[in-house]
């Protein structure tokens, strides 16, 4: 069984530039991008040759009252004013860097930059700046317009740059790319990533600068402190696609899978209270990745960009021994890339200003809910039931009833009686013969745990208590020995091999996991079962290469509409990433941390930031904690409601099953930490129910204060001595609730 608990107006003033076409010619596509099949060679001698300065070279093409956007014709650079500020980002290099080399030089003095493969299924980088490029620049209302070709290549694409109020939108349209010669193929494509960039560690500067990536719920890397790494940052968006190969992110050993990335932003803060950005990728997300780049890894530079994938290569194995060979895909991937810039200053120049401004612009986009969605009475605790499991015998396999419906009406009435009241619980293992192998069809139940009438009767009766019940399900995977499925139900990688995402179970199509959720919708409906919840559906992101392929986004599309038409209540979702953030009232399992990159400076809750007050999120589960007090106050920090996973029985009963994974669970053992981690932190949230989550500041070393939209101000002490702060006093590894100070 697989371990769900390991996983961006209005545009004012314009100024029309007189629009002629400008066309210039520039200076050769040089070879080794920085995405390419090998990362671009360090600075060396030739950097000589670089292009010569370009800064004289920018053109006004919009004002929109806010600011101003100049273009360089040449180079499709761009330069943002900020004409309140007076502050100007930087979209390109214009001076001549002796360190860099040609292949860098050119990479960060152009707006656009393609990779391409060659017959020989080279990799090279094709700037805007390079040689053999033609540029066509006109201006438009609103920003401009740039028709590309590159003539050696035969590849032709478009770049469209608009100034919307405080953000930046540019984007290439995927009807505007032509490919004419069948000896290059597009691979991969950058726009902008340039844009806010330094040079150096900023060691002397006053206050904190950094880069953001969405690694897990967040992370930042410092732009005042030398990193160690020696690699970047790259994370791909909605992780990795089994339908271009390879098996999910499990591992025998102890090593974790790097977290996902749940939300396609970043973004550069200079200077905490000065100037920042945050961008958000607005189209081809699902083929996009995320990187960054402090000073000292490859160049001086400190960058973070979006890179777009066209094609990738893929393995395809030519015999049952494993041998193969690596093919690079031949139709190319097709979306429109897109990103827009929103330009942050003042109080708004850090990461919890970028989550607010993501959080408004994922509204304006329908992506968050307008108004609040939250669980009955605002559960403050999840109880996670595992019902039944089966095991294998000498004949046939045995249903291991760990939790019965009466233990379960039990535990919940004594945990109420115990003064935690506002409480939800989901139900694993309801089905006929238990968790492993019940997926994805769920009825009828299984009758160890309790009868159909029965499981009507606990629903209708927590129901009135204000206390949801949902029910765990998955239709995303289907277990190999299950009857029933053909080749024309199982996902399919591009290679033709079905997608195996570990030994024994298959991937369903997405076009058939919303079938079999449309079939079974009228006995949920039968038993008012009006909560389900679904696991893998918002995190596991898949393209499928049968008779009738679906991409990446036909896939999102598949479960955008599973969810939207079909709603029988309540939606949980597990670690969803954000295109389904609309469609979930809560989110289980959110991540409360980052995969701890050498380069990341420190974790943030970036996701928490987004989502609190838009909708209800639960950390995972308790029970794996090895610091509980610390856990807690992070929840209390980080806005999280807290979970526990219960049996009745002793998890020693699911030795030799498919839940082996958890092997602490028992109810008399975790009852007391339960009500005591309920009482800590619903004490702590209670006073922020519905409100948004607006900043997060560290007033001190390991001592933070969290203001929420209703004036209240939470204050979290991490350290082992009391703090005194705004006149108050944080107890030592505490925390302390304030309401309507103003401070």
């Amino acid at each position: 069984m697989v371990n769900a608990w390991k996983r961006s107006i209005a545009i004012l003033v314009i100024l029309l530039l007189t629009a002629a076409s400008i066309v210039v010619m520039v200076h050769a596509a040089s070879e080794g991008a920085p995405g390419g099949e090998g990362e671009a060679s360090e600075p060396t001698q030739d950097a000589q040759e670089a292009s010569p300065d370009r800064s004289s070279g920018y053109r006004l093409t919009a004002d929109n009252g806010q600011f101003k956007l100049y273009v360089h014709p040449e180079t499709l650079g761009i330069r943002v004013e900020n004409k309140r500020t007076g502050y100007v980002w930087r979209g390109a290099l214009d001076e001549k860097d002796e360190r860099l080399n040609k292949t860098w030089q050119a990479f960060f003095e152009s707006g656009l930059t393609i990779e391409y493969m060659d017959v020989k299924q080279k990799v090279s980088m094709a700037p805007v700046s390079g040689e053999g490029v033609q540029v066509n620049v006109e201006g438009t209302a609103d920003g401009f317009t740039a028709k590309i070709v590159y003539e050696q290549l035969g590849i032709e694409l478009a770049l469209r740059v608009q100034l919307e109020g405080d953000a930046l939108s540019m984007s290439v349209p995927q009807d505007s790319i032509r490919e004419m010669n069948e000896d290059y193929r597009l691979q991969s494509l950058y726009l902008y990533p340039f844009f806010g960039a330094t040079k150096g560690v900023q060691e002397e500067q006053e206050g904190k600068g950094y880069m953001l990536i969405p690694d897990g719920s967040g992370a930042l890397i410092s732009l005042n402190e030398r990193t160690l790494a020696s690699q970047p940052y790259i994370g791909k968006v909605y992780g990795p696609d089994l339908g271009m190969g390879g098996s999910l992110f499990f591992s025998d050993g102890l090593e974790l899978a790097p977290e996902q990335v749940y939300v396609p932003a970043f973004g550069i803060a200079l200077r905490e209270g000065a100037d920042a950005y945050v961008s958000l990728i607005t189209g081809g997300a699902a083929y996009a990745e995320i990187r960054a780049y402090p000073s000292g890894v490859t160049t001086e530079y400190n960058w973070t960009t979006a890179r777009w994938l066209y094609r990738e290569n893929y393995f395809q194995p030519t015999d049952k021994k494993g041998n193969g060979v690596t093919l690079n895909q031949r139709e190319r991937n097709r979306f429109d890339a897109a990103r827009t810039i929103m330009l942050l200053s003042g109080d708004q120049a850090d990461y919890s200003g970028m989550a607010k401004r993501l959080r408004q612009e994922l509204t304006a986009l329908g992506m968050l809910p307008a108004e609040p969605r939250r669980a009955a009475d605002g559960a403050a605790i999840r109880i996670e039931f595992i019902a039944a499991e089966n095991k294998q015998r000498m004949i046939g396999r045995e249903v291991i009833p760990m939790t019965t419906l009466a233990e379960m009406d039990n535990i919940l009435s004594d945990l109420k009686a115990s003064g935690v009241e506002r409480m939800l619980t989901v139900v694993r293992g309801w089905s006929a013969g238990g968790i492993t192998g019940s997926s994805p069809t769920h009825f009828p139940f299984e009758r160890k745990v309790g009868s159909g009438e029965e499981w009507k009767q606990f629903v209708d009766k927590y129901e009135l208590q204000g206390i949801p019940v949902y029910f765990y399900t998955n239709y995303t995977l289907v277990d190999q020995s299950a009857d029933g499925y053909g080749k024309t139900d199982i996902a399919q990688a591009i290679s033709r091999q079905q997608i195996e995402p570990y030994w024994n179970a298959w991937l369903l199509r997405p076009d058939v996991s919303r079938r079999l959720f449309e079939e079974e919708l009228r006995q949920f409906e039968r038993y008012n079962m009006k909560h389900v919840a679904f696991d893998w559906l918002g995190s596991l992101l898949f393209s499928t290469y049968e008779r009738s392929p679906l991409t990446r986004e036909e896939a999102i599309h598949a479960y955008q509409s599973m969810l939207a038409e079909n709603k029988a209540g309540g939606y949980a979702l597990y670690s969803a990433n954000h295109y389904l953030w609309n469609h979930a009232d809560i989110i289980f399992e959110l991540p409360m941390g980052s995969s701890r990159f050498l380069l990341a400076t420190e974790e943030v809750p970036f996701l928490q930031l987004v989502l609190k007050g838009a909708v209800d999120y639960y950390s995972p589960v308790s029970n794996f904690h090895a610091d509980s007090r610390e856990e807690r106050l992070k929840m209390i920090d980080y806005g999280s409601y807290p979970s526990f996973i219960i049996t009745a029985r002793d998890p020693v009963e699911l030795l030799g099953t498919g839940s082996n994974w958890l092997y602490t669970s028992q109810y008399s053992v975790w009852k007391d930490q339960i009500i005591e981690e309920y009482q800590m932190v619903s004490q702590a949230l209670r006073a922020v129910d519905g409100a948004s989550f607006e900043k997060r500041e560290e007033v001190r070393p390991g001592v933070y204060r969290n203001r929420y939209s209703n004036g209240v101000i939470i204050y979290v002490n991490y350290t082992q001595a009391e703090a005194s702060i705004d006149g108050v006093t944080i107890p030592a590894q505490g925390y302390l609730v304030r309401e309507g100070s103003g401070i």
